[in-house]
């Protein structure tokens, strides 16, 4: 298990699961992959979950309880699942709490903050706690305004922005020396630099993919983060998220990769890389993805994401 974590993200995956990612992996890119800890990634095949999930919590300073609306686990005929003692979401946050965590609720695209009395007595202290909110469409300001609030709870001032590389630092001297010409030059160069031109894609989108198999249509969910021309959170695959790798964005355009890894029959596990490809249109984007490898070839499929609206 990791050493030395700051910020546990606790979560339900059938809630919340796309908006875990996408934080997850802005928390990293603050305080490394070793500072952050998510169920998804940390917990490796064969242990208990339950005895890691403790010791994770009882190493971390800081507590995120992302609440979507299906947070409670309510289903028509049984109570809800956080009622249920052995419940691992409702363990995670026992465990916060009666630790002295700094617990912050994280309320996702209008979520309302669960009232005390619905809440198991040990849970209910959770309803005192400020919350702040992230909405899809303000994707990147609220989560400055939590990675300000973390930053705060473990007593780290953010990080100072980098100097300029010494060869900008050089090309302002010329800039000053030059005159307006020089600074018409850095200025065109930096307006056209790779990125600058990012399109307002970061937040959730979702699209109707139908592939290129018998009765395989589904409701994808992709959940974007970034700023200039980098590109990751969470794509998802057949209704199951996946993480980015190797994102990117210039001007109108999208790209990133996933992987799964497919099992059929009696040969061993061989993996599927995903590549996608969108143009971006204002509240669409136009993506054509291609597999390969897998245990069979594919064609590419096209199909269209819309911005999601709660």
């Amino acid at each position: 298990m990791k050493r030395g974590i700051r910020v546990f993200i606790s979560y339900r995956r059938d809630d919340a699961a796309g908006y875990a990612r996408a934080i997850y992996d802005e928390l990293v890119r603050r305080f490394s992959d070793e500072r952050v800890f998510m169920d998804a990634d940390d917990i490796a095949a064969g242990l208990p979950f339950d005895e890691v999930i403790r010791g994770a919590v009882g190493q971390s300073q800081v507590l995120l309880v992302l609440i979507g609306k299906r947070w409670m686990g309510e289903s028509p005929d049984a109570p809800s699942r956080l009622h249920d003692p052995a419940d691992f979401v409702r363990a995670e946050i026992e465990a916060g709490l009666s630790r002295g965590l700094r617990v912050i609720p994280v309320l996702l695209d209008g979520a309302a903050m669960p009232r005390a009395e619905v809440l198991p007595e040990s849970l209910r202290p959770l309803a005192r706690r400020h919350a702040l909110e992230m909405v899809n469409a303000r994707f990147a300001d609220d989560m400055q305004r939590l990675l300000a609030a973390v930053h705060e709870a473990i007593g780290e001032p953010p990080k100072p922005p980098a100097s300029l590389p010494s060869r900008w630092k050089r090309l302002l001297v010329l800039a000053a020396a030059g005159g307006l010409a020089a600074g018409l030059a850095l200025g065109i160069g930096y307006f056209f630099r790779p990125g600058h031109d990012r399109p307002d894609i970061n937040g959730v989108w979702q699209a109707q993919v139908r592939y290129d198999w018998p009765n395989a249509d589904y409701l994808e969910r992709f959940v974007f983060a970034g700023d200039a021309a980098e590109l990751h959170g969470t794509a998802s695959f057949l209704g199951a998220d996946r993480g980015i790798v190797d994102g990117g964005v210039d001007a109108g355009t999208v790209r990133f990769t996933t992987r799964t890894t497919e099992i059929g029959g009696n040969t061993a596990p061989v993996e599927s890389v995903h590549r996608y490809r969108g143009t971006v249109a204002g509240n669409e984007i136009r993506f054509v993805m291609q597999t390969e490898g897998g245990l069979s070839a594919h064609v590419p499929i096209e199909f269209i994401a819309r911005r999601f609206t709660p």
